[in-house]
C-alpha cells in the first residue's frame, strides 16, 4: 500500500502511548519516492513526521529512476501536458545513494536499500556506494510478473 504514512503513524502513536507495542520491538520501513531523489532527507523528515517516529530501521529508493520533482511524496504529479512520464536526468542515482547513506550517518535510518534494480545498476551502486544496499526489492507477484529476472540475473547487495 502506498500513500498511507499519516494513517500509519496515527496507528503507531495509539499502539506506543496504550502500550499495545513498543517501538524497539517493531521494523518499521518506507520508501523515496521516484520524484523525491533530489530531496532525499526532506522526504524522508517528512515520512518521519507523518509516521510520527524519531526514525526508521529501513529506506528504500522506491525506483532507479528520478522524475520531476512537484513536491514531495506526489505520486501523479511527474507526467508532463502530453501524458509522458517526466524524467529528471539531473540527479543521478549515484547522487541518490550517497544521499541515503547520509541518512543512515545522521541517525534518520537504520539500514538502506533499492528496488528494481536490474543486475547493472546494481553493480553500478556497489561500486560507488560506502554503504552497501542491505535490499534490493523486485517487484513480482501474479499480476506482475518479471519473466527478466530470475536468480541468476541479479546480485545480492551484502
Amino acid at each position: 500500500m502506498q500513500q498511507n504514512e499519516t494513517e500509519v503513524g496515527e496507528a503507531f502513536k495509539e499502539a506506543f502511548d496504550t502500550g499495545l507495542v513498543k517501538r524497539e520491538d517493531l521494523f518499521i520501513s518506507t520508501k523515496l519516492w521516484n520524484s523525491d531523489h533530489g530531496h532525499v532527507v526532506e522526504a524522508c523528515k517528512d515520512s518521519l513526521k507523518k509516521l510520527q517516529l524519531d526514525y526508521l530501521d529501513f529506506y528504500l529508493v522506491h525506483f532507479p529512476v528520478s522524475t520531476r520533482h512537484t513536491g514531495v511524496f506526489t505520486t501523479d504529479s511527474s507526467l508532463g501536458e502530453d501524458g509522458v512520464l517526466g524524467i529528471d536526468t539531473t540527479i543521478s542515482l549515484e547522487t541518490t545513494w550517497h544521499a541515503m547513506e547520509g541518512l543512515v550517518s545522521s541517525g534518520l535510518v537504520r539500514s538502506i536499500g533499492i528496488s528494481n534494480y536490474d543486475i547493472f545498476l546494481n553493480r553500478d551502486c556497489l561500486a560507488y556506494s560506502k554503504i552497501k544496499p542491505d535490499v534490493n526489492q523486485i517487484k513480482t507477484h501474479s499480476t506482475a510478473k518479471q519473466k527478466s529476472i530470475t536468480p541468476n540475473k541479479f546480485l545480492t547487495c551484502n
